[in-house]
């Protein structure tokens, strides 16, 4: 009877369940990671949101998902834009120089990957998942509520930093400062200016299948 009322209990909790994602960027840690051809690692800032019913008896959620983050501190639930509650934390995530550190780190769900392109000439920056710890939480979620975690449903957005003097940056389709782009454009920033990227839902679908996605990328002079 316990485990039935827990499972009601908890699929009441995870109904309709997803994470958002606002990561905190700067250019010269980009630049930086890039352009260094050893293995290099560091941690920035993220605030996640995870999707509830209602914003009490979040002591177990918040347990279960601390597990998938660095520095996990939970800072409250409220809701959302869509009149939806989320609990809400700020954690840390990995930002490394190429795709085999960030699997072998296996201490968070989301990181992300900045390295050179072939010629040199540009920055490529993707956001990656770490596919043990996605099925994870998905078999917890699915097992517990009988309720699928999905990515796809899931907001990307980018608080991109510009500590360099100058930086320009390319960003695809996306949205920009709140505003749609549907081609490639280019962003000259000057020192301290900040622009903010969330990605379409087209790349959130492509992260779900294939745990990486391009985000933006940099001119390298």
């Amino acid at each position: 009877m316990f485990r039935n009322l827990l499972t009601i209990l908890l699929f009441i909790i995870f109904v309709g369940c997803r994470i958002d994602f606002v990561g905190d960027l700067y250019t010269s840690d980009l630049q930086d990671l890039a352009i260094t051809k050893s293995d290099k690692s560091l941690n920035l800032p993220m605030e996640i949101s995870f999707q509830v019913a209602a914003c009490e008896d979040l002591d177990e959620v918040n347990r279960i998902i601390s597990t998938y983050f660095i520095e996990y501190k939970n800072i409250g639930c409220s809701m959302g834009d869509d009149f939806m509650s989320y609990t809400v934390a700020q954690v840390s995530v990995p930002v490394v120089n190429n795709y085999e550190i960030f699997q072998a780190l296996d201490n968070s769900l989301i990181g992300f990957v900045s390295y050179l392109s072939e010629d040199d000439l540009d920055i490529y920056i993707d956001a990656v998942i770490n596919s043990n710890s996605y099925a994870s939480l998905q078999n917890y979620v699915y097992n517990e509520t009988f309720t699928e975690l999905s990515l796809s449903e899931s907001n990307l957005s980018i608080k991109l930093n510009n500590d360099l003097d100058f930086a320009t940056i390319v960003v695809p389709p996306s949205f920009v400062d709140s505003e749609p782009i549907v081609f490639s454009e280019s962003y000259d920033m000057d020192r301290r200016d900040m622009i903010i990227v969330k990605v379409s839902n087209v790349n959130t679908l492509y992260l779900e299948e294939n745990m990486w996605t391009p985000l933006f990328s940099m001119k390298t002079k």
